[in-house]
């Protein structure tokens, strides 16, 4: 081979080989998850307690009803008429959240996971159903508090159960519901009552979440009640 032909062939093998390894790189990059992406919207209780009329065209009962077991939600108990939420779904699984509230009561932003789990027909559509949890620390409200013990603050873990459905041929825009409950595991001055015999909180709000939301009983984890919302995905234009 002459000095010349060295020289030609070199550059050209060397750009067609970037030229494979770009095409092999992309070839390999997963397709986005229809769920990963930061969204931004609204929840309102399913049945609510307020004296004032759910605006129209806000809450959609047919997927109030998915999360009562097809049937009307019970009244909620949740100390407002709305909440402002802003989740971030990562293609791994992870996610963050964040409401409103945590201008309020000082709660930090919430860290879960989130799951495909099937198919779902709401109100006679199929959409694709994604299961997700996650948890906060939560603090106590301020007449609550013991003026000299600041870390009597401490009150527990909030964590919800949150569902939302996917539908292919709109999938900037989802909705879904939330049952957030509440796991009071401190005593009143803020040191985390434990199982016996074991370093594990009671109630442990690693367990399973109850089935049923019935903010109709006061127990340990107690949930507010069902709020049902719709987002947005969140786009860079």
């Amino acid at each position: 081979m002459s000095r010349y032909t060295r020289l030609v062939t070199l550059p050209v093998a060397a750009f067609v080989m970037a030229g494979l390894l770009a095409a092999d790189a992309h070839a390999q990059t997963p397709s986005p998850s229809p769920a990963a992406g930061l969204w931004f919207g609204i929840a309102r209780a399913c049945t609510s307690n307020s004296r004032f009329p759910q605006p129209p065209n806000t809450v959609d009962q047919a997927v109030c009803r998915d999360a009562c077991q097809g049937t009307t939600c019970p009244m909620s108990q949740f100390p407002i008429d709305e909440v402002v939420m802003m989740p971030e779904m990562f293609a791994d699984g992870t996610m963050v959240a964040t409401d409103h509230a945590t201008l309020v009561d000082g709660h930090p932003i919430g860290q879960g996971r989130w799951e495909y789990a099937g198919k779902a027909v709401i109100d006679g559509k199929q959409f694709d159903r994604y299961r997700a949890s996650f948890m906060w620390l939560q603090p106590r409200q301020p007449q609550e508090v013991i003026r000299d013990l600041p870390f009597s603050i401490f009150a527990g873990v909030g964590r919800p159960r949150f569902e939302f459905f996917v539908d292919p041929a709109n999938p900037n825009e989802i909705k879904g519901w939330i049952q957030p409950f509440l796991y009071t595991i401190t005593d009143k001055y803020g040191t985390t009552n434990l199982q016996p015999g074991t370093p594990y909180p009671t109630p442990d709000p690693l367990a399973p979440l109850p089935a049923v939301c019935d903010p109709t009983k006061p127990s340990n984890p107690y949930c507010f009640g069902t709020l049902m919302f719709v987002l947005r995905r969140f786009q860079i234009q």
